[in-house]
């Protein structure tokens, strides 16, 4: 009986063991100061790449009208378009999404 109740004592404690081993190999360590500012360094090589996207007016299918918009115009925008609710705003943007998918009949 002793023999069963140590084997069950032991199993237990390599079944812990192998726990906190795999706990240990696995975890990915904190977050710290490094990676806080290689995060940082990508965050503004990214939004510095990205400076003439999010400020200046482009076309993107010109032929269909679609035109790329500076953000803060966007947003305001948008802002106009749901100052009455969701539904007025949602409403025009279809009308407008549907006006420029609109394909030429040619019957």
């Amino acid at each position: 009986m002793l023999a069963y109740v140590v084997g069950g004592i032991g199993a237990m404690c390599l079944i812990g063991a192998m726990v906190v081993y795999m706990q240990r190999l696995f975890n990915p360590a904190p977050v710290g100061i490094a990676r806080a500012e290689e995060r940082a360094r990508i965050w503004s090589e990214m939004r510095a790449q990205n400076v003439d996207v999010l400020n200046n007016y482009a076309p993107i299918k010109a032929d269909l009208g679609v035109y790329r918009l500076p953000i803060n115009q966007a947003v305001e925008l948008w802002a106009n378009l749901n100052r009455e609710g969701n539904a007025g705003g949602h409403a025009k943007l279809i009308e407008r999404l549907d006006a420029s998918l609109k394909q030429v009949s040619y019957e």
